[in-house]
């Protein structure tokens, strides 16, 4: 790589790093990226659990909507619980208010998903499609997530980062599959 694509790459990389800002603490990445994962393999399931009707009649909208809301909360309180556990009344006030920020990227694996099941059901996109292409946004999330790790810490990506995302991807498949197969 000659050293301008390295100077412009490294100049991509510390722009998005002060995006996700300077004073994310290596436990504030480690629960982020904890959200992240959780998020999309609950999402995948909520998308992979439903079918062309369930999208027609808007039940597949609530369906990953609510999946995505519940999940979001409830990592909110577990977290919140969890890490009361030897503070001051101040310092779990303050450190509800990370958990929320942490719990965001729970938010962010719904909502793209939701958005294609909506346009699923009002037939702009046809529902398989839609079903489709929202399963594989996820997957995609999770297969980059060395990118994520990167832009979290100040590690740079090495290929073997990328190809356990590409792992991870097929093992989150795998667990959405199995729960699909058990519950449904």
């Amino acid at each position: 790589m000659s050293s301008e694509s390295q100077s412009r790459l490294d100049h991509l990389r510390d722009r998005i790093r002060r995006r996700v800002g300077p004073d994310v603490t290596l436990d504030r990445a480690r629960s982020r990226i904890s959200a992240y994962v959780y998020g999309n393999i609950l999402v995948l399931t909520a998308v992979a659990g439903v079918n062309a009707a369930d999208i027609l009649d808007w039940t597949a909208f609530f369906v990953v909507g609510g999946t995505t809301i519940t999940t979001f909360l409830a990592h909110i309180l577990a977290n919140s619980i969890g890490q009361h556990l030897g503070r001051t009344g101040k310092e779990a006030q303050l450190h509800i208010r990370d958990e929320i920020r942490d719990s965001l990227p729970i938010a962010s694996s719904g909502s793209i998903p939701a958005l294609m099941m909506s346009l699923g059901a009002m037939a702009i996109v046809p529902p398989l499609w839609a079903q489709l292409i929202a399963a594989l946004i996820i997957v995609g999330r999770l297969a980059f997530l060395g990118i994520l790790v990167e832009k979290l810490t100040a590690r740079k990506s090495t290929f073997g980062i990328l190809w356990s995302g590409v792992a991870l991807a097929g093992l989150s498949s795998i667990i959405v599959g199995a729960k699909i197969f058990l519950t449904h």
